[in-house]
């Protein structure tokens, strides 16, 4: 009976522990199956944001070719290899009427994993765009702001605040602020117009609304005076480019002054390494003094006529033509023209390097014969890092793009002053601020798309363009 009971205790204990073996068995395949799934979600996910960043890879590669090259950027549609991953980007101009609105899609593949995002990008030129990019406010005005009949028309960026008074507007688009507010001061002005809607991108300072009426009462789009296609809070923050030292751009006008030429005045014109008759110097040094008491250099009816025609400066006393071609330097301030009523007509594709401040007084624009119009072969730059100072009586109190009182581009690391009425200006102006003066009225200022495409030397962010990022998504 004894070993019967044994016997009996012995099975059971089997049974025990091939129940425990069963037990232990089950567990340890599900610990594996959950590792496993664990193993295969992980890599999932690892695949996934893999090709999240191929497809950013594929982004930045797109958007330094429109930096980097413009609107004419080739190829459009490229794939590129970032580590086990690939992209396929395509980039398209969304308007034929807005080359410069872009849109970029970049779909990423790594393992299993897709990723597709989606960016918007207004892509500019500098020298396509009217800029105020110091510090602080950067669009000066006296009164109640842009006052009158003034108009701002094409892709315009400023920062600080930005009061409208009068029946002014800003057309055409895109509007940049950064770090302030857009304020009408009545019922008659307007960002955009009816029919004709522009993007607009104002970025407030902290804790203050982006675009208010008189009273401070937020308005939004859609609203009276604000026609907009689209507003966003996203504005890049664009700095004033660097002008290269003095010495190398009057060693760039000595080194183009080799052909005879009959030089200006009262100048050192033989040729050496820092003079010859492209630079206005009456000694071999910068001037560094303070700026009022620099040279005062002249292009106006009180200076002869110098230079050939054909050459590259030279100024035409008795028909009041000015010839620039590459660079010419001027060790000093710089009066153009004799007063408000004046004209000079301007040849060539060159550009004025002033070191000293700059005083347009009278018209200066391309020729009638040209329709005024800006041109490869009629297009003048100014550069200072001082200020430019336009006084001209011009006759245009209604917007007059296609008969201008100023055209060019213009570069001051400090101010480009308007100190007259009815002055309607063609081009692109840089600046640190740009300044409507007390009381100034009925300022017309255009952008020309195609000014870009002409630019003349040794202006400061020439061949740059700015790729701001509208909008950026992923897509399903």
């Amino acid at each position: 009976m004894k070993d019967f009971l044994l016997k009996d205790e012995k099975g059971i204990v089997m049974l025990v522990v091939i129940g425990i073996m069963l037990v232990i068995t089950v567990l340890a395949f599900g610990v594996i199956g959950v590792s496993e799934s664990d193993l295969f979600l992980s890599a999932r996910d690892n695949e996934s944001m893999a090709a999240f960043h191929v497809a950013e890879a594929g982004i930045q590669k797109a958007l330094w070719q429109l930096e980097n090259l413009g609107n004419s950027m080739e190829p459009r549609n490229f794939n590129i290899t970032v580590g086990n991953g690939v992209a396929e980007v395509g980039a398209v101009q969304e308007d034929a009427n807005k080359a410069w609105y872009w849109t970029i899609d970049s779909t990423g593949t790594c393992g299993h994993a897709k990723r597709h995002l989606r960016v918007t990008v207004f892509n500019f030129s500098l020298w396509n765009m009217n800029m105020g990019l110091g510090d602080g406010n950067t669009l000066a005005s006296g009164g109640n702001g842009i006052l009158g009949t003034t108009s701002i028309d094409g892709p315009f960026y400023v920062r600080g605040n930005v009061e409208l008074s009068g029946s002014s507007k800003i057309t055409g688009g895109p509007f940049f602020i950064k770090t302030g507010t857009l304020r009408f001061m009545n019922n008659s002005s307007s960002l955009g117009e009816e029919g004709n809607l522009i993007e607009a991108f104002i970025e407030p300072a902290e804790g203050n609304e982006d675009i208010i009426d008189r009273h401070g009462n937020p308005l939004n789009p859609g609203d009276p005076q604000v026609y907009v296609s689209s507003l966003s809070n996203q504005v890049p923050d664009v700095k004033l480019p660097p002008l290269d030292p003095l010495l190398n751009y009057r060693k760039t006008a000595a080194s183009e002054s080799a052909e005879p030429s009959t030089a200006y005045p009262g100048i050192i014109t033989t040729q050496t390494e820092i003079s010859g008759y492209k630079v206005l110097d009456d000694d071999l040094d910068i001037s560094t003094g303070p700026v009022e008491s620099r040279r005062m250099y002249r292009l106006d009816s009180n200076v002869n006529s110098f230079g050939l025609e054909t050459g590259e400066f030279a100024w035409d006393k008795n028909n009041r033509r000015l010839y620039v071609n590459g660079t010419v330097f001027i060790d000093g301030n710089l009066t153009i023209g004799d007063n408000s009523n004046s004209e000079i007509n301007f040849y060539g594709n060159g550009t004025l390097v002033v070191n000293g401040e700059i005083f347009i007084k009278g018209k200066l624009r391309p020729p009638s014969a040209v329709n005024y119009r800006l041109d490869s072969e009629h297009v003048l730059g100014l550069i200072t890092a001082e200020t430019i100072y336009v006084d001209v009586n011009g006759s245009n109190s209604t917007p007059q793009r296609s008969e201008p009182d100023i055209s060019g581009a213009f570069f001051a690391s400090k101010k480009v002053k308007f100190n007259s009425n009815n002055t309607s200006f063609v081009g692109s102006m840089i600046a640190g601020v740009l300044d409507f003066a007390e009381n100034v009225n009925n300022s017309h200022i255009f952008t020309d798309e195609d000014l870009p495409g002409m630019l003349p030397p040794s202006l400061p962010g020439r061949d740059k363009w700015l790729a701001m990022t509208a909008s950026w998504r992923e897509v399903d």
